[in-house]
């Protein structure tokens, strides 16, 4: 849920007990309390990219390549903090049922199915795919891809 919805809704539910005056001047505060979080962890994300990008380039690697890295590295952090966790019972990569069928256990805690290696890679399209879209949303420009990339 978004946070100014919850903040809303809370809103709503003290509206009943709370004079007008009090309410209005509360819900400015919410908001603002809200907002101002988004905003201290979109700068902690870029504070964290430029620090990996830096640890990327010791060693022979130019910046390009550091950034890549770095980006991967946070895509990772943000999937380890925020991503989807399926139910032990279903594929993360197709959303059908495991049953009888191998699976593959994922570090994440989530599962795949070991045949076909296409749940594999979906879940790891989506999982990305959903990462690089939350870093682009703190304001984080992704490297360019070169190609080699899923």
């Amino acid at each position: 849920m978004c946070l100014v919805t919850l903040v809303s809704f809370e809103t709503r539910q003290r509206r009943r007990s709370k004079p007008s005056n009090e309410l209005s001047l509360e819900c400015h505060w919410e908001v603002l309390a809200a907002l101002s979080l988004s905003f201290v962890d979109a700068s902690w994300w870029r504070e964290r990219l430029k620090t990996k990008a830096v640890q990327w380039t010791i060693g022979d690697r130019n910046g390009e390549a550091a950034k890549r890295l770095a980006w991967g590295d946070l895509e990772n952090e943000w999937h380890h903090q925020h991503g989807k966790r399926w139910p032990t019972w279903q594929c993360a990569g197709c959303d059908a049922l495991i049953s009888g069928s191998q699976a593959l256990n994922l570090p994440d805690g989530n599962r795949v199915h070991f045949e076909p290696i296409d749940c594999l890679i979906r879940f790891g399209k989506r999982w990305r795919g959903a990462a690089c879209e939350a870093l682009v949303a703190f304001g984080l420009e992704p490297p360019g891809l070169d190609g080699d990339q899923l």
